[in-house]
């Protein structure tokens, strides 16, 4: 067995317990380090390269929970498992507010132990070894995050059409961060100095979408007060982004086709052409091919958009970046919420995992921002997580035809006992996970054990 590259801080005013705990990590190729004391356990901090802190919560003098203050205060990045007793398991909720990974209670079970530490271990790797912006050169936040082969292939070739001005059509399911790939296609490229301008094609009417596009003089129509700029006057030197330009009808292609062709248009009610300088990325979610086939599409302005094509994958296709794209959306949405540290547990990691994310990532970005908002402490639990993600992947019992017939109410009881055998009885949790009130579950269950 290699050796753990993380080094433990172990700390209690309990030298058996000390002895006992290290055993096993020396055991498991773990270096641990120990204190018996809170004040020895910040010389040691200082000293060495700890990356996971176990302590103790009630402990004479500086308490553990007065350490966990001090190690945040010097290491915010720092994580802190609690061992509290039966008695002082308030002190261990109230610690992880403080920023405490999670606490586990005395005696201590060192499968379960074990068990957190090696999920510790994995995080930090994560954040150490993946930077998530290191795709691009392009700012934060402007980048397609994930490591799984396709989004990577994705990055690749953004990267080599960037600097170009071709044309990109961008494809995939609503969701998919189309918008945020056009984004790294324009500040990754010559123009990021320039504007990016958006404009969601079904958002307006036609008539409506070509004075947004095209911009108006004054009296062009009634309600036309004053001159007005168009989104591809605004682009100039930069990017224009149409979103979802499947839904754009065939007489407002045509004018666009032009633009593209001649880079110049005219305002609404003014014969003057103005020439610009813009690059157009579009995205949709339709099936164009299709579309042209049926008349909806001009071809001659598909072929003209398509230079580059871009096919953003459904998230489902790409589980083996939820993890990434969860940890980045959390740690982004904490400081919203004044949250430090804020991770994942197990469960709740391998429930976003399991679900099959109609909405993409989109979906799961709205998910992690409702269970953060509704989670205590700094870990998101799988019943912080919309009852639907929770469940979706929970098999109803099978109902024998012939013994029984196939009510609602057979499936509605067998579900609900399930979810009481995930949350080991409680209710509480289980009305949660069932987006129902506690008195409403409380009912069904007097309900069906009559």
């Amino acid at each position: 067995m290699t050796e753990s590259k993380h080094q433990i801080l172990l700390v209690d005013d309990e030298e058996n317990c000390l002895r006992a705990v290290s055993d096993v990590f020396e055991l498991e190729n773990i270096t641990c380090f120990t204190a018996n004391n809170a004040t020895r356990a910040l010389d040691i901090i200082e000293r060495e390269e700890i990356d996971i802190v176990i302590s103790d919560v009630r402990m004479p003098g500086k308490t553990g929970m007065d350490l966990l203050v001090d190690i945040k205060k010097i290491r915010p990045d720092m994580q802190v498992i609690m061992l509290t007793g039966y008695g002082s398991i308030n002190d261990a909720v109230e610690s992880m507010k403080l920023g405490a990974y999670q606490y586990i209670l005395k005696p201590v079970i060192m499968e379960d132990l074990l068990a957190m530490v090696k999920e510790l271990q994995e995080k930090i790797d994560q954040q150490k070894n993946h930077t998530p912006f290191e795709e691009l050169d392009v700012p934060k936040g402007k980048k397609i995050l994930g490591k799984s082969p396709r989004i990577q292939n994705i990055a690749k070739l953004i990267s080599k059409i960037s600097n170009t001005d071709l044309p990109v059509l961008i494809v995939g399911e609503s969701g998919t961060g189309k918008e945020l790939a056009a984004t790294a296609i324009h500040y990754g490229s010559d123009r990021a100095k320039g504007p990016f301008v958006a404009i969601n094609c079904p958002a307006f009417p036609e008539t409506l979408l070509e004075s947004e596009l095209f911009g108006y003089e004054k009296g062009a129509f009634t309600d036309a007060k004053t001159s007005k700029q168009g989104k591809i006057e605004i682009a100039d030197g930069g990017t224009l982004f149409l979103d979802e330009i499947g839904d754009m009808k065939p007489a407002m292609q045509a004018k666009l086709l032009r633009v593209l062709e001649e880079q110049e248009f005219q305002r609404l009610g003014s014969n003057k052409s103005h020439q610009v300088d813009i690059r157009i990325i579009s995205a949709t979610n339709r099936d164009l091919i299709k579309a042209m086939q049926e008349g909806m599409f001009r071809p001659d302005l598909y072929y003209r958009l398509n230079a580059v094509n871009v096919v953003m994958p459904p998230l489902r296709e790409i589980r083996e970046d939820i993890p990434i794209l969860a940890n980045y959306f959390l740690q982004d949405y904490s400081k919203n919420f004044n949250r430090k540290s804020v991770d994942i547990s197990r469960d709740a990691m391998e429930a976003l995992k399991k679900y099959h994310w109609p909405g993409n990532v989109r979906e799961m970005a709205n998910a992690l921002r409702r269970a953060l908002a509704l989670s205590e402490g700094n870990n998101i639990k799988l019943y912080d997580l919309p009852s639907h993600i929770t469940t979706s992947d929970l098999p109803v019992k099978s109902v024998e035809i012939k013994q029984k017939s196939l009510l609602l109410d057979d499936i509605e009881r067998e579900h609900i006992k399930r979810v009481l055998d995930m949350t080991e009885g409680n209710k509480s949790l289980a009305a949660q996970m069932l987006g129902i009130h506690r008195d409403t579950l409380l009912r069904k269950i007097k309900k069906y054990e009559s």
